[in-house]
């Protein structure tokens, strides 16, 4: 159990990248891989989601923080809910293959 908010974390979301069967979070090396996947992810996410005004931290390894640039945001619990929860929070339609958004990415990463 999460010492902070109580919450029962048992199993994690496919999106984790978890390769063993069980999907259950394991103590150890597999865990300091999966906090280093994830950190990763969320790095990648952004490079996105700033195009939106967007921002998605990684808390406490079991969920994401997903905010906009006016303190407003929400408890994303796993990447499979991201870009739902994205939209609710921009006035942008969110596209990945929108030509402006691709524009932006390589001026800025490219």
């Amino acid at each position: 159990m999460c010492v902070l908010c109580g919450e029962l974390i048992t199993s994690i979301h496919w999106s984790e990248g978890v390769q063993d069967e069980s999907k259950e979070i394991i103590v150890g090396e597999k865990q300091r891989e999966r906090a280093r996947q994830r950190l990763q992810k969320v790095r990648i996410a952004n490079l996105i989601l700033r195009f939106y005004g967007l921002e998605l931290k990684d808390w406490n390894t079991s969920q994401f923080i997903l905010s906009d640039k006016k303190g407003r945001g929400g408890i994303v619990h796993h990447l499979g809910e991201l870009w739902e929860k994205a939209s609710s929070l921009t006035s942008k339609e969110i596209n990945v293959l929108d030509s402006n958004l691709l524009v932006f990415l390589q001026k800025h990463y490219g």
